[in-house]
């Protein structure tokens, strides 16, 4: 019934990122030249849920609304962070809208053991961009010295996981240790508390945290300190990173389950575009005033995770069952999950109606492509 009515429908998909206006947007429906058929029968907002304040991980759902290649429909794709831990992931429970989590596995998992329903439709990293930074002025070395100490968490419960796998595999009793999570996760990082004690170190994503540790400025002189004021503390990687999840229970219908996959399918292009012209990319999320960061610190920033999106040999958004079960194993080792099967978390439905749909031309692999080399601006 469902392959039945997208051959029936035919129209656009709008994507709007965030609150700003609508860029090049027709004034009457028309079929998209990227999505195409996969049109919902009623209007259908998609709201896309991303870690951190808003900033070079919003860009590539930014970069829809200025594609020029998307008209006016059925379909609006919002971006917000995910703010609260206690109100993250609530779906808003309603029949025309559909919310996406872009989280780590062990964060999903976690808000599943709080009783929530996630599911796996999409990857998005092939490799994690946490990082352990402490003052490199300061006798912290390695994992084994952080035992007692108190370390910010720049995410939401389960983020962790790699740095507790590391200092469990330092001798260091997680149990011991304290973690710092944020009240609000869209508050931007202010690495004052690492500067002045607070914590001994700050667990943070390469394309945020690092930058604002980066660019603090010095009480003293007013400028910028710079990576070399920090030492890291080398932490092995953990998983792949970043996936996009949703609510089981809301992503049944059958419009829900194809305003998600127009979604990934404009995302798609998005993301692609974001990795060949990085400038355009971070202009573009200048223009829609959603982050305090400027263009050049937003082009490091998208720089940063576009080399944790590419080469990506399986197709960006792509599922990965056997990555995803060895994510749930760690989990459950480290004591954030209990153990669970892959299969039971991964909803293949949404890429199943997408594949049809990819844009054509659009380089969903990026064999060739290679990271810029650019400087995290220092003011």
């Amino acid at each position: 019934m469902l392959q039945r009515r997208l051959a029936l429908l035919v129209a656009g998909v709008l994507i709007v990122a965030g609150c700003r206006p609508q860029l090049g947007a027709s004034p009457t429906p028309t079929e998209s030249s990227v999505a195409g058929a996969l049109v919902p029968k009623q209007a259908m907002s998609v709201t896309v849920h991303l870690p951190g304040a808003a900033g070079p991980i919003f860009a590539g759902v930014s970069a829809v609304g200025a594609a020029g290649s998307l008209t006016a429909a059925n379909i609006t794709v919002n971006a917000i962070p995910l703010g609260s831990e206690s109100d993250a992931f609530t779906p808003a429970k309603r029949d025309d809208v559909v919310d996406l989590y872009v989280v780590d596995t062990a964060t999903a998992l976690e808000a599943n053991a709080r009783g929530g329903d996630l599911v796996m439709i999409a990857s998005l990293q092939r490799t994690p961009t946490w990082r352990l930074m402490t003052l490199k002025s300061g006798k912290i070395k390695t994992p084994s010295q952080l035992a007692g100490k108190s370390i910010y968490i720049d995410g939401l419960h389960g983020d962790e996981l790699a740095l507790s796998a590391a200092l469990t595999a330092a001798g260091v009793s997680v149990s011991g240790v304290t973690y710092v999570f944020p009240d609000d996760s869209s508050t931007s990082f202010d690495p004052t508390q690492l500067q002045d004690g607070t914590v001994a170190a700050a667990f943070v994503r390469t394309f945020d945290g690092y930058i604002r540790l980066a660019q603090f400025a010095d009480p003293t002189s007013g400028t910028s300190v710079g990576e070399a004021y920090y030492r890291e503390i080398p932490v092995a990687p953990l998983g792949t990173g970043l996936g996009i999840w949703a609510s089981a229970a809301w992503i049944k219908a059958d419009d829900a389950k194809i305003a998600a996959a127009a979604t990934l399918v404009a995302m798609t292009q998005s993301f692609a575009k974001c990795r060949d012209d990085v400038p355009t990319c971070a202009s573009v999320m200048v223009d829609s005033s959603l982050s305090d960061l400027d263009a050049d610190t937003l082009a490091w920033g998208i720089n940063a995770i576009n080399a944790s999106l590419w080469p990506n040999a399986m197709g960006l958004f792509e599922l990965d069952k056997n990555a995803l079960q060895s994510e749930v194993d760690a989990a459950a080792a480290a004591g954030l999950a209990g153990s669970a099967s892959a299969d039971a978390l991964l909803n293949v439905d949404i890429l199943k109606l997408a594949k049809d749909f990819w844009p054509a031309g659009v380089d969903r692999n990026g064999a060739t492509w290679a990271p810029l080399t650019l400087a995290i601006p220092l003011y």
